[in-house]
């Protein structure tokens, strides 16, 4: 081969620059070489940096042309190309403008290359199938299978009818379940069926009719999540989509850092610098359907309640529990729980 590329270069440059590729990538997998290689030669050739995203272990590598490891995975567009026998698994280069001559070639060897390297590895874990299931980049045969192989296809297999899966979505390890993995630093778990969700945890949670719709449901309960309260907290722990309705739709288009900066949130933070008390105390009097049953909630007195929302209405500005106060009020608060939340930029 080398012989061929050295006479190649005196007359077809192209070709022998082709002929090189392949060669690199055959003799890597002559070494048995790393993943991380791999993808430093895909970097190398192009000039351009390269990345993988490894779908079975949930995480992306990123190389520079001169072999640095770039942290992340981006999402700019760029042209991939799957890595056969690795569901879900794709290269990309991070080219700006048109395409290299030799980028579909690198990319294509560099694949196969993977795919040798891979030969007689297990299939993926549990934990994998969960990511390639509910990966929205993954390909509709990749997540049929990981579908399949999870046994979330339905009584009939995977042809047959499919049924309903939650996915919940949390920040504590305690969420324990047999098909489970990480997302981020978040852990994910499909419940099949209708399950009762664990208690004691913070969690969101939605609901894919079909298994095939678990990336859909995976960034719904993200959303239900953002708008959680601490575990003990007066307000629900655990969060349905479903039971959001319109206001999803402020946790969906709101960040965290763009609720924070909210006049009503600030004046919020302000308070609860010396009264802790200020949020269960809104949350109760918006919640409940009367001031007694909100003093109830709350465990302090009625008289106590009508002092604390007295002197609420002075601070805020508003009364919370009239007319459009109250609308305010219950905003304010919802953006509160949204600044405080995780952001979907985040995780």
């Amino acid at each position: 081969m080398r012989d061929l590329i050295g006479k190649l270069e005196v007359v077809d440059d192209d070709t022998a620059s082709a002929l090189r590729v392949i060669d690199h990538f055959d003799r890597l997998v002559d070494e048995r070489a790393s993943t991380a290689a791999v993808v430093r030669a895909a970097a190398a050739l192009a000039g351009s940096p390269a990345g993988l995203h490894d779908a079975a272990r949930g995480l992306a590598k990123r190389f520079a042309a001169d072999g640095r490891a770039l942290a992340g995975e981006t999402d700019g567009g760029w042209h991939h190309a799957p890595v056969p026998g690795q569901p879900g698994s794709w290269l990309w280069l991070e080219r700006t403008g048109d395409d290299g001559p030799l980028d579909a070639l690198i990319l294509e060897r560099a694949a196969r290359a993977l795919q040798a390297l891979s030969t007689g590895a297990p299939d993926p874990s549990t934990s994998g199938l969960v990511r390639i299931a509910c990966d929205p980049d993954a390909t509709d045969a990749d997540r049929r299978d990981a579908v399949a192989r999870l046994d979330l296809a339905g009584p009939a297999g995977p042809a047959g009818p499919a049924g309903p899966v939650t996915v919940v979505l949390s920040s504590s390890t305690n969420l324990r379940a047999t098909l489970s993995s990480t997302v981020g630093d978040l852990v994910v778990a499909l419940l099949p069926g209708t399950p009762t969700i664990p208690d004691g945890i913070r969690a969101g949670a939605a609901v894919a009719p079909d298994p095939l719709q678990l990336p859909a449901a995976l960034e719904q309960a993200r959303t239900a999540l953002r708008l959680a309260s601490d575990v003990g907290g007066l307000a629900p722990a655990v969060v349905r989509y479903d039971d959001l309705g319109a206001l999803a739709v402020i946790a969906e288009r709101i960040s965290a850092a763009e609720a924070a900066r909210v006049g009503d949130v600030r004046r919020l933070e302000e308070l609860l610098a010396g009264h802790p008390w200020v949020v269960d105390t809104l949350h109760a009097v918006l919640d409940q359907p009367s001031l007694r049953q909100s003093a109830a909630m709350l465990h302090v007195h009625h008289s106590t309640l009508q002092e604390r929302l007295t002197w609420l209405s002075a601070q805020l500005g508003y009364s919370p529990i009239k007319g459009r106060g109250r609308q305010r009020a219950s905003v304010a608060v919802l953006l509160w729980r949204v600044a405080h939340g995780p952001d979907t930029e985040d995780v």
